[in-house]
């Protein structure tokens, strides 16, 4: 049977860079699930993950409806971006060199201006909010890398993992756990399913 179609919430609890690789479901096994295909479906994702106001969001829909290849244009950048954090975090995973080009893109990201993108308070935390009368659709990616970048060369890299769902799930998460030994990327999802099939096998045998 095959594994069901599923996205994580984009505002879960992990790192935003992590949430953003995770838009890309089953990534060990073909073919993929790629949850943002479409400029809007990326715009939804980004606005629901605190890094685009409703404001910005409704000016780059509009924008992006009278110009679609504009809006192609930055899917395939964020894309970009996308593909690059996951094989840097994999690499520091497997203890493998980086890849040159993944950190060329994040280091091009990263270092870009962004003038209409600034951090605010909300409750407590600070959030970042985007200017929607001088923000640039570029500057949406800025969080993300620094997200990434953050994770990769801070005290938790060390803690990042792969899912080890034997369907391919692929998704990466932050181990925060007390023994350093989780093994998936949700207790309710693939860690219950190896906890099922487990108990089904030894029943079984």
């Amino acid at each position: 049977m095959p594994a069901k179609s599923r996205v994580p919430p984009a505002g879960d609890h992990e790192e935003l860079c992590i949430r953003f690789v995770n838009t890309v479901a089953w990534r060990l096994r073909g073919p993929v699930e790629d949850r943002v295909k479409t400029p809007i479906a990326l715009l939804d994702w980004l606005t629901t993950a605190g890094v685009a106001d409703a404001n910005f969001g409704s000016r780059l829909r509009a924008r992006w409806e009278k110009r679609p290849r504009e809006g192609e244009a930055f899917r395939k950048s964020a894309v970009r971006l996308r593909e690059a954090i996951y094989q840097i975090l994999v690499a520091q995973i497997d203890g493998r060199p980086f890849d040159r080009a993944a950190l060329r893109i994040l280091d091009t990201a990263t270092q870009a201006e962004a003038r209409g993108l600034h951090a605010v308070p909300s409750r407590g935390a600070l959030i970042w909010r985007s200017d929607h009368r001088r923000g640039a659709a570029d500057d949406l990616l800025k969080p993300i890398a620094w997200s990434a970048v953050g994770l990769a060369m801070g005290p938790r890299s060390a803690k990042v993992r792969q899912c080890q769902d034997d369907r391919g799930c692929g998704w990466l998460f932050v181990d925060e756990s007390r023994a350093q030994n989780r093994r998936w990327c949700s207790m309710g999802d693939c860690g219950n399913r190896a906890k099922v099939l487990r108990h089904y096998h030894r029943h079984a045998g």
